[in-house]
């Protein structure tokens, strides 16, 4: 039993790189929630330790709080859960949106589809590795160039699990995705922008 259910989150895994409309289809029927969790907490560790240098210094220096005082396991702990409840924040968001452009599918899906989605996250520990092997301007550029790219597959990965989740078409599973950051983001700066202006 316990031997099928790891074949089941190696098949997911390896279907989300390979043939994410299957995946996420899968996703959306079984809804593994304790898998997704799994994926989205390791994927979460691995990006906290490569993208941070020294989370538990770097905590210490935004905080002013002093040197060694803070230890890597409960900063990495706190990492982990702000990790879990921007993306069930992100998958009710997605969910509300998709709701209103007349989708048919439930919350939990959405949840475990951003989990998985997060996946090609834990790619960034070859990234950093090639960018330290690679010390010139040009590793530098290369670095940035397939961070962009893991940050487009990614959205790309969240369009899809929309669309598998709640059974839209591309054009409004791409709206579903972009409506919360339009709402979050561009909305408040063009707020700022007008009251700085007046």
């Amino acid at each position: 039993m316990k031997s099928q259910r790891r074949s089941l989150l190696l098949d997911l895994l390896y279907q989300v790189l390979a043939s994410p409309s299957k995946a996420f289809g899968v996703v959306s029927q079984r809804r593994p929630l304790g898998w997704a969790i799994l994926t989205a907490i390791f994927s979460s560790v691995v990006s906290a330790l490569i993208l941070l240098p020294n989370p538990p210094e770097l905590v210490e220096v935004i905080f002013d709080l002093e040197k060694g005082r803070l230890g890597l396991v409960p900063v990495i702990t706190i990492w982990v859960i702000i990790f879990l409840v921007a993306l069930l924040v992100q998958a009710g968001f997605f969910h509300m949106v998709a709701l209103l452009l007349r989708g048919k599918g439930g919350y939990l899906g959405m949840f475990c589809g951003v989990c998985f989605a997060c996946f090609p996250l834990v790619f960034s520990a070859p990234l950093a590795l090639m960018r330290a092997l690679l010390d010139s301007r040009s590793g530098s550029l290369l670095y940035y160039v397939l961070s962009l790219f893991f940050f487009l597959w990614i959205l790309v990965l969240y369009v899809i699990a929309i669309r598998q989740n709640y059974h839209l078409s591309p054009g409004r599973a791409a709206t579903a995705c972009f409506a919360p950051a339009f709402v979050v983001i561009v909305i408040p700066l063009l707020v700022l922008f007008i009251s700085m202006a007046f």
